[in-house]
């Protein structure tokens, strides 16, 4: 019985580091354990902040796609292509598309004057061209162009509209002796 004893004496010792080792694995796995949960929790509220975000640019993307959708671009008169330089029509009308018909209008000019073609050219304005920009491109004043095409308001010249431009007014050549 004494070697009993002696055994028991022996490994008691050793039972008790064996079972302080289990408890401080526990210990362990449920500080871990406890660590993910804190992990896990910080990612759903980042999550979270991220979905908000998402939806705040989805509400905001929408607003602008609205916006958008209710200022609409004025319509642009489509340009003819401007006559060849030695055109062959069969009437003088089919050579200036603008005096073909007279019920023809061009956006912002209202019924133009009939065009003598010898001494009148067609000009399609630009993007940001004005009427300043034409007639000194042409020679010619802002005044005889409105005229000419009935322009009420300059501000109303819109880009790919055809315009008539009136001839240059020359000098009569004085003769030399």
């Amino acid at each position: 019985m004494r070697i009993f004893q002696m055994i028991l004496v022996t490994l008691a010792p050793v039972s008790s580091v064996l079972a302080q080792g289990a408890a401080e694995s526990a210990k362990t796995e449920v500080l871990v354990l406890k660590a993910q949960m804190v992990e896990i929790e910080s990612l759903k509220a980042e999550i979270k902040t991220q979905g908000d975000k998402i939806d705040h640019l989805t509400q905001e993307v929408g607003a602008l796609t609205e916006m958008l959708k209710q200022k609409s671009v004025p319509t642009v008169a489509k340009a003819e292509p401007a006559p060849s330089a030695t055109p062959t029509p069969a009437s003088p009308s089919a050579a200036n598309p603008l005096t073909a018909n007279p019920a023809t209008t061009v956006a912002g000019v209202e019924n133009p004057a009939p065009a003598d073609n010898a001494n009148i050219k067609t000009h399609t304005v630009a993007k940001g061209e004005t009427l300043s920009q034409i007639s000194k491109q042409y020679g010619v004043s802002v005044e005889e162009i409105e005229e000419l095409n009935k322009i009420g308001d300059a501000k109303k010249l819109q880009a790919g509209q055809t315009i008539k431009i009136p001839a240059a007014q020359t000098a009569a050549p004085t003769p030399t002796p």
